[in-house]
């Protein structure tokens, strides 16, 4: 009884004034029976967007057959709410479909196509032998509809019938195609070759693309004839358009194409130069697959024009890069850098590539390449040597660690590197005194590590704090790094502490460094302390000192304590951390949980099982899934 008021009551609001209320009435209108369907399909009229929005949400949770037959006359009203009605149904699915058939022989053509749509949007139960009389209804949008709905339910026995379609009129053709495309079958090459071949300029452009995308060596043929009938017809004048030629080798591309179709390079060439970057995209696919060297100045050049500042211009870019590691070879780009033809982006790209296809040959001239005017040019030079270079190349990399350009020189640091060769030692140093740019800096300093790392350190008491923070990430030498541990700089302090962490040094200086950091453990700065607990459980280390960060003031300095102590003994000291359960930090006792969890036991659950009346909903939430888990 007081649902039936409840439901009066919220009848009576539909049409209050108030458009808050009004989308508070649909909304919950939902949540009652099919005895809202009709004040629901009222709302559909409504003003407000947000209204008929709820409305409609409210329809659908009610569902069923009630709700989809209550809707199919709404398809007879106005242009919004049949719009509405049409979503609805569609997404009530399969309640909707039996109710559709007799909409078929509707004397309304509008009707008839509606139902066409939704048996082709819905695409389930739908019982095909209904559909197939439509496609020689009287009515061309009801036909075309027709093919629709048979491409949608993806129907192989429909395909006979989608050809004899072909032959109506341009529109009803054109939505046939689409369905035998969406289909996919191979059978039907034939009656969309002959498109091809007699069809208007639309229809064969449809017809091109449809082969498309039928999977079948019979379609790439087929549309290879399109191409060879349009060259025929051109020399006579009047072949294919430039589109319908651009169409058929989009097709042809989106099917795949072998080495053994050269004869296509010439063509995708063609679109690669004129064609929109839709259609230059295409052009890069195709002589991707085709490998052939001929296309390596196109792809070079269109890769140049190209502002890699802008996102989409920068996937052009990585695709035309990808398509040129598998076309060209070093032969090939060093006759196209030789010739001068190339414009400077497009020469950098042929720079960078000879490095990365290993082109041995091409060093000396790399070499020369390093003293060129042209930035990116220089770069590319210097990327490139750090692959390929040997030691023919140390006096030109020495030289060139004076440009001026930061990326320049890191890659000639690189390559000195890579190479060994403790000729550029001194220069590399000295590039240190004057250097601003942090990577050359960085990598200077592995380089000099990797060279001759006694030498490069013995003077680290001169050295600036800066370069000392550089070698404190790099260096292996435990002296060295333990005397940066105890500089009065804490960032440095800090950098040396995590590199000796990662280490393994003999047990002498092993001990050290634990005392070191043991002695950490008590700096009065907290980044400081939890550098030392980090670095202390990743070698293993433990201490009582330890224990006693426990209690620090920092609660990260617990939180890495935790872990640091179940890793290393937790069950050893389970006492120490069952006191961290009562920690005024949330964070704490969540990671003392977790550690409760990994040490495991008995005694661990009863701990646990204290907690469920701890004040926090989150810990007891917690501490429900722990212990049924357990």
């Amino acid at each position: 009884m007081a649902r039936t008021k409840k439901y009066d009551k919220l009848v009576l609001d539909i049409s209050h004034p108030d458009i808050s209320r009004r989308r508070q009435v649909a909304s919950m209108l939902g949540e009652t029976d099919e005895r809202a369907l009709y004040p629901l399909i009222k709302l559909l009229l409504d003003d407000s967007p947000a209204v008929v929005d709820a409305a409609m949400q409210s329809i659908l949770n009610i569902g069923g057959e009630a709700a989809a037959y209550m809707l199919i006359p709404v398809l007879r009203k106005g242009p919004a709410q049949r719009n509405a009605a049409l979503l609805i149904l569609k997404d009530l699915g399969a309640s909707t479909v039996p109710l559709l058939y007799d909409l078929l022989n509707d004397k309304d053509d509008d009707m008839r196509k509606f139902a066409l749509d939704l048996l082709g949007d819905i695409a389930v139960t739908v019982e095909v032998d209904k559909i197939l009389p439509t496609l020689k209804d009287p009515n061309a949008n009801v036909r075309a509809a027709a093919c629709r709905a048979l491409g949608l339910l993806k129907t192989e026995g429909a395909v006979a019938h989608l050809e004899g379609a072909l032959k109506d009129e341009e529109w009803v053709a054109f939505s046939a195609l689409e369905a035998l495309g969406e289909i996919g079958n191979a059978s039907a090459v034939a009656a969309i070759d002959n498109i091809c071949k007699i069809g208007s300029s639309v229809l064969q452009f449809s017809a091109i693309e449809t082969l498309g995308k039928i999977p079948s060596e019979h379609s790439k043929e087929a549309i290879i004839g399109c191409l060879n009938r349009s060259t025929a017809q051109d020399i006579g004048g009047g072949g294919l358009s430039d589109v319908l030629k651009a169409a058929a080798l989009k097709s042809l591309v989106s099917l795949g194409i072998g080495q053994d179709m050269g004869y296509l390079a010439p063509e995708l060439l063609g679109m690669l130069n004129s064609g929109d970057w839709e259609e230059k995209m295409t052009a890069v696919k195709g002589l991707k697959m085709l490998r052939d060297n001929r296309a390596v100045e196109g792809l070079l050049d269109a890769a140049g024009s190209l502002d890699t500042s802008n996102i989409e211009a920068e996937e052009h870019y990585k695709k035309i890069e990808d398509a040129l590691i598998e076309t060209a070879d070093c032969d090939t780009l060093l006759e196209i850098l030789d010739s001068g033809r190339l414009k400077n982006r497009g020469e950098a790209l042929l720079v960078e590539l000879l490095g990365r296809l290993k082109c041995t040959e091409a060093a000396a001239r790399l070499i020369q390449l390093l003293r060129g005017s042209y930035r990116d040019i220089r770069r590319g030079a210097a990327k490139a040597l750090v692959e390929i270079a040997d030691e023919s190349a140390v006096d030109p990399l020495i030289a060139a660690l004076k440009d001026e350009d930061c990326h320049v020189k890191r890659q000639v640091v690189y390559a000195l590197r890579k190479l060994g060769n403790k000729k550029a030692f001194r220069p590399i140093l000295d590039l240190l005194d004057t250097e601003k740019c942090e990577d050359v800096i960085d990598e200077a300093v592995k380089a000099l590590i990797g060279m001759e790392s006694r030498k490069f350190l013995k003077n680290i008491d001169f050295y600036p704090k800066k370069l000392k923070q550089y070698i404190a990430r790099y260096a292996s030498d435990e002296e060295v790094l333990l005397r940066l541990a105890l500089h009065e700089d804490e960032e440095l302090r800090i950098a040396a502490m995590r590199r000796l962490s990662s280490l393994r040094p003999d047990e002498d200086i092993s001990r050290a460094v634990a005392a070191r950091l043991d002695t950490d453990l008590s700096d009065p700065n907290p980044e400081v302390r939890k550098t030392a607990i980090i670095s202390l459980a990743k070698r293993g280390e433990f201490s009582d000192t330890m224990l006693n960060a426990l209690n620090d003031m920092d609660v990260w300095v617990r939180v890495h304590t935790i872990k640091a102590v179940t890793a290393i003994g937790g069950y050893e000291h389970l006492d120490k951390l069952y006191a961290m359960l009562k920690d005024e930090e949330l964070l704490v006792v969540m990671v003392t949980i977790d550690a409760m969890i990994e040490i495991g036991g008995p005694e661990t659950y009863e701990k646990l099982a204290e907690l469920r009346s701890h004040p926090d909903e989150y810990v007891r939430a917690r501490i429900e899934e722990v212990i049924h888990r357990l």
